[in-house]
């Protein structure tokens, strides 16, 4: 067996116990038992993951007295402004909190800042062109945990301001009025984990139990229900864990998805070659709209993807999501480039092959794309990386971490080196004074090998449990199915299954592996896929038996459901390779 490859070896007493106490099939239990859902309890409230087992949202810290606020704003008439972010978490966050407040009646206006012109957070000049055109409350999402001075220079040009931010809070709090953030250390909100756009919902939830408590409104309140696929939209591709209540909002809210019908949202998935929303999965959002609608943010302007959303014309909702591709592809062009260029820098330097990160700056490199290079070179060298683009001698930088290593805290302690930070655990953004970046790369490697100790060595390919082809039943399937959404800290099972025949293949694009395959014990045939898998070595033939690392995944093209193996990976059955 390849040694990268480890099969998990759960209680088996636990397994047992969640078979029969559920009713579940041992190999669902395994594999709730392989994530830590290792009591009945906790087992039930996976499986289920209904709305009401959401925490009650009067939980969040500040959240009823925020909502106070915000009802007396729109009682007065006063001018409030959503001001979000520049990706897919901070559109949609800002979306549900601008549709929300316009329902009501209130004077509220929407801005998404410019990743170039603007920055990331509260900028002075904004707010002062916010406080010119008569704004008096600024209600941050996504953003405005680190935003110090901002929030003291709101103050001081007569904006209020109320952060909904899901970002870890620094040792200096902003003096908004009013903060809901459960990252707070006083915040009771069990889970800490959600996207922006979470803790937006879930102050909606507050927002409009005291907005029917207080009666000034008459009208019929907003089903929140029905936003929840915008939810599920910005918290997956915030890449944040797919477990309580993100798990909740992304299961309810790709249902929600099919019922909303929304044009913008139908038009992004054709777009993305999908023929309807029913065929929208985590996987779909993560690596095929998300990238479509955070290109604007990156190399454009990120008001495009909201104005798609929400969009209630499918024709022009098609004609911006065809803007929004073509963005897409010169950003992808730009990432290539870049890519290439920080490749190079790494394979000609035996400093940085032999350190325990990855630190690269450059004055050539748009800082839109510099994220998704750094994500690109943690999965090539299993590394924390650090891209920075310089300007003007200050450098924007992109973190990306592995799961190893908490970054957040790792910046942390390295504040003083840097004019601003945040984030969270696997990704994180960072300022610095281009004179500080050469001081910073040794201290930043020097803490990095400190918090992990040991060499990490690569990336470890768990298997959940064996489980050859002919067990594969229509029952089991359907179970497996339920451990959906599969996503960060929920990841899609991985089984073994040995001595599988290959009995037709094919070769898609040059790197994909298309096969028929056959097992023991089984008149069964199987349809499998290998996403990129020829690059793994020499093209196995027709005939050669292998040893398969899978999950069987149910498909649906338009009206058409299928069975197919998703191959992670192979050996030659009996290698050790």
């Amino acid at each position: 067996m390849k040694p990268k490859w480890q099969i998990l070896n759960p209680d088996p007493g636990k397994i047992d116990d969640l078979s029969k106490t559920l009713g579940i099939s041992k190999t669902v239990a395994t594999v709730l038992v392989n994530r830590g859902i290792d009591n009945v309890e906790t087992a039930s409230m996976f499986l289920q993951a209904k709305i009401k087992s959401l925490p009650d949202p009067f939980l969040l810290k500040d959240a009823e007295k925020a909502a106070g606020i915000i009802i007396d704003y729109i009682k007065n008439k006063k001018k409030i402004v959503i001001y979000g972010d520049y990706d897919v978490d901070g559109i949609t966050s800002t979306l549900i909190m601008y549709q929300f407040l316009s329902h009501l009646g209130a004077s509220v206006d929407h801005y998404i800042p410019h990743r170039l012109e603007d920055g990331y957070g509260l900028n002075t000049y904004t707010l002062e062109e916010i406080a010119t055109n008569g704004g008096e409350l600024v209600i941050t999402v996504d953003c405005g945990i680190t935003s110090v001075d901002e929030v003291k220079y709101a103050k001081d040009l007569g904006l209020a301001t109320i952060i909904i931010d899901h970002h870890h809070v620094g040792e200096t709090v902003p003096p908004a009025i009013a903060i809901v953030n459960p990252h707070q250390p006083d915040c009771q909100y069990p889970f800490k984990e959600m996207a922006a756009v979470g803790v937006a919902f879930s102050f909606l939830m507050v927002f409009k139990k005291i907005v029917e408590k207080d009666g000034f409104f008459t009208g019929t309140l907003p089903n929140l229900v029905e936003y929840l696929d915008i939810v599920a939209l910005g918290t997956v591709a915030d890449m944040v864990p797919l477990l309580e209540s993100n798990r909740i909002f992304v299961k309810y809210g790709l249902t929600q998805m099919q019922k909303n019908q929304r044009p913008g949202l139908l038009a992004l998935a054709n777009i993305c070659g999908l023929k309807s929303l029913k065929e929208i999965t985590p996987s779909v959002i993560s690596y095929k709209m998300a990238p479509r609608l955070n290109a604007a943010g990156r190399i454009g302007n990120a008001i495009k993807g909201l104005e798609l959303i929400e969009s209630t014309d499918y024709e022009a909702a098609l004609k911006m999501a065809e803007e929004l591709n073509l963005t897409n592809e010169y950003r992808q062009q730009l990432e290539a480039e870049i890519f290439d260029q920080a490749l190079a820098k790494v394979e000609n330097s035996d400093i940085i092959q032999k350190r325990n990160s990855i630190v690269l700056y450059s004055e050539k490199w748009h800082p839109g794309v510099i994220g998704i290079v750094a994500s690109r070179l943690v999965e090539k060298f299993y590394k924390p990386t650090i891209m920075i683009s310089v300007e003007d001698g200050i450098g924007r930088g992109s973190v990306r971490s592995i799961p190893q290593l908490h970054i957040y805290k790792v910046l942390e302690r390295l504040s003083n080196y840097l004019v601003q930070y945040g984030g969270h655990k696997y990704a994180a953004g960072l300022t610095i004074q281009e004179s500080k970046i050469a001081e910073f790369i040794d201290k930043f490697d020097e803490i990095v090998a400190e918090e992990l100790e040991e060499e990490v060595g690569g990336q470890m390919t768990e298997i959940d449990a064996e489980l050859q082809l002919k067990e594969l039943v229509p029952d089991l399937v359907v179970a497996l199915s339920k451990l959906e959404p599969f996503g960060i800290n929920n990841p899609e099972p991985n089984f073994l299954a040995r001595n599988v025949k290959i009995l037709k293949q094919s070769i898609i694009n040059r790197s994909h592996l298309h096969w028929k395959l056959g097992a023991k014990n089984t008149n069964m045939t199987f349809n499998a896929i290998g996403f990129g898998l020829l690059n793994h070595g020499n093209a196995p033939v027709v005939g050669d038996m292998i040893d398969i690392i899978y999950f069987p995944r149910i498909n649906v093209y338009g009206d058409n459901i299928m069975m197919q193996l998703y191959i992670k990976d192979f050996v030659y059955s009996g290698s050790n390779r």
